[in-house]
């Protein structure tokens, strides 16, 4: 979803082409045997929940248990004894599906029954929806089932914008740019994104609406139009352009493209990869002020100079960050030699605050982190054997997951974190 430095010096030359693009590697695969409930798991049991043996309703049945399984705080069992049941029936057929489901937890003493119906092309959203519901219901949590997740994906010498659900289903291409494409970031509450085409021969920054499947252009200014990420109450948009000279972060209106704000102004220095505060009212953005490229918070209301994020010694980078609406930062940060991703509090004194490691130390390089609308999961790149696959972890330590297997080149992920619809 962000923007790395490392990459910046190509992007001024407008190179056409980029190096091969790193690495999907299968995470492992969670297993669950018995009732034997895992740290921090419900045990829910589809023993009395019957589905008949159409492709539509095992589709809705497999796609439902998937949905808890990767939700982290379900253990789905077949055995008749657990800590939630379900029970019902689920029809399918030409139709689709029609279902009638129950559940109960805590001993009985709460229950709920949902009526599930969807046509042939909805069946994957009716079980997301029902996940969703299950998880609030249930744990009071946030869910993540019903969002999809926003990437660039190269195959052959082109890269597009591509799209897919959170279970990693559904791939579908977005654009036909046949061009260089990055920075692709979901607009907050809108069914719509906004990228960086190289379309017209330079890089110019454009939004697609999905509801039309209409492009419109953002920024075309001469140099760099990247990273463009629109503010949670949608009337503005940070972007990195540099037509006045050097590369720095400005502020513009999301509606024309209209220069408002210039934010920085470090001359020989660069900025990359801006994001939004939950309220809208800070930006967290990337500077190599110092030499080296590091997080800084930038408070728009007091118009206080920005401040350092992370001082942690072992992380001598720290790049591509994004503010989740759980209030903490992911970020990307080089340490023993590999990028890894971790997450902070920016309320918390950087000084003394250790950020914590959420990426495996498996030799792989891990980059490009955003959060799930759940603020418990991140996807992100994971680099191995010079190749790019992109990569769901758990900050509650649950072991990654590969997000799809198809051939190519998978990175730069944007989470959704309102329902969108993909065209069809």
């Amino acid at each position: 979803m962000r923007f790395s430095l490392r990459l910046l010096s190509a992007l001024l030359l407008a190179a056409p082409l980029f190096a091969a693009l790193p690495a999907r590697a299968q995470g492992p695969v969670i297993t669950v045997s018995g009732v034997a409930e895992e740290a921090g798991k419900h045990s829910i049991s589809f023993f009395a929940l019957r589905a008949d043996p159409s492709a539509a309703a095992q589709e809705f049945l497999s796609v439902l248990r998937n949905d808890l399984l990767i939700s982290g705080y379900f253990q789905p069992t077949d055995q008749e004894q657990a800590a939630v049941l379900l029970s019902g029936s689920i029809r399918g057929g030409d139709f689709g599906i029609s279902a009638q489901i129950s559940a109960s937890w805590l001993a009985n003493t709460r229950t709920r029954a949902w009526t599930q119906t969807a046509q042939p092309t909805t069946i994957r959203d009716a079980a997301h929806a029902l996940a969703d519901t299950l998880v609030r219901e249930i744990t009071g949590q946030e869910p993540m089932a019903s969002s999809k997740i926003l990437f660039v994906g190269r195959r052959g010498t082109s890269s597009e914008i591509y799209a897919c659900d959170a279970d990693g289903a559904r791939l579908r291409q977005l654009t036909s740019d046949r061009k260089l494409c990055l920075s692709p970031n979901w607009v907050p509450g809108k069914n719509a994104f906004t990228y960086t085409s190289w379309l017209s021969g330079v890089p110019a920054a454009y939004m697609v609406n999905l509801e039309n499947n209409r492009r419109s252009l953002l920024s075309s200014k001469p140099g760099m139009n990247q990273g463009t990420v629109v503010s949670p109450h949608g009337n503005r948009a940070a972007i990195i352009l540099s037509y006045a000279g050097s590369v720095d972060l400005y502020l513009i209106d999301a509606g024309n493209g209209r220069v408002l704000e210039r934010l920085t102004r470090t001359k020989k220095h660069n900025e990359a990869s801006p994001s939004w505060s939950p309220d809208g009212r800070s930006l967290v953005y990337v500077t190599d002020v110092g030499g080296v490229p590091r997080c800084h918070l930038l408070d728009l209301a007091s118009g206080a100079p920005p401040k350092r994020l992370v001082y942690a010694y072992d992380i001598r980078e720290n790049i591509a960050p994004e503010w989740g609406k759980n209030g903490k930062i992911t970020f990307c940060g080089r340490s023993g030699g590999r990028y890894r991703v971790y997450v902070t509090d920016p309320a918390s004194d950087p000084r003394v605050t250790i950020p914590t490691l959420v990426s495996p130390n498996d030799g792989c390089d891990y980059e490009d982190p955003s959060w799930a609308p759940d603020g418990r999961h991140i996807v992100c790149t994971r680099t191995s054997g010079f190749r790019r696959t992109l990569v769901v972890l758990d900050t509650l330590g649950n072991p990654p997951r590969s997000l799809f297997s198809s051939a190519g080149e998978w990175y730069l992920p944007s989470w959704s974190h309102n329902e969108v619809a993909l065209p069809r």
